[in-house]
């Protein structure tokens, strides 16, 4: 009978290893802002929602009125600046409290307008029918 001097620990690692790659490639990260706000609820039926994808660009607008990308504060003009550096194929995301003001709203949309983006989407929660 052979004796054991040591254990081979590479397999076990090996294996561990490869199980991590699979569970980082095949799980799903939910982006979420860490910025305080109340998003508005629509009926589920009427809506056509999907989930934010982390190359989505989210531009938040909280109850303040104040804009949020990647939860960094701009102005409006920063906000320009920065959106103009983007693809014009790529999604943003515009995602506000409820309670915010609509001008904030409609100064956004007039801006991507005028930059000529075309895959925008608004944020909504759907409303849950009991």
């Amino acid at each position: 009978m052979k004796k054991i001097d040591s254990l081979n620990l590479v397999p076990f690692i090996d294996i561990v290893l490869v199980l991590l790659v699979i569970v980082l490639t095949s799980a799903t990260f939910i982006s979420r802002s860490h910025i305080d706000i109340d998003i508005p609820k629509v009926d589920n039926a009427n809506s056509n929602s999907s989930k934010v994808n982390k190359e989505d660009t989210v531009i938040t607008i909280n109850k303040n009125g104040d804009f949020f990308v990647n939860d960094k504060i701009f102005n409006l003009s920063e906000l320009e600046s920065f959106i103009s550096t983007l693809p014009k194929d790529s999604s943003i995301v515009i995602n506000g409290d409820k309670e915010s003001n609509f001008n904030s709203f409609v100064t956004i949309m007039n801006m991507l307008q005028k930059l000529e983006y075309q895959n925008l989407f608004v944020l909504v929660n759907e409303e849950d029918k009991k």
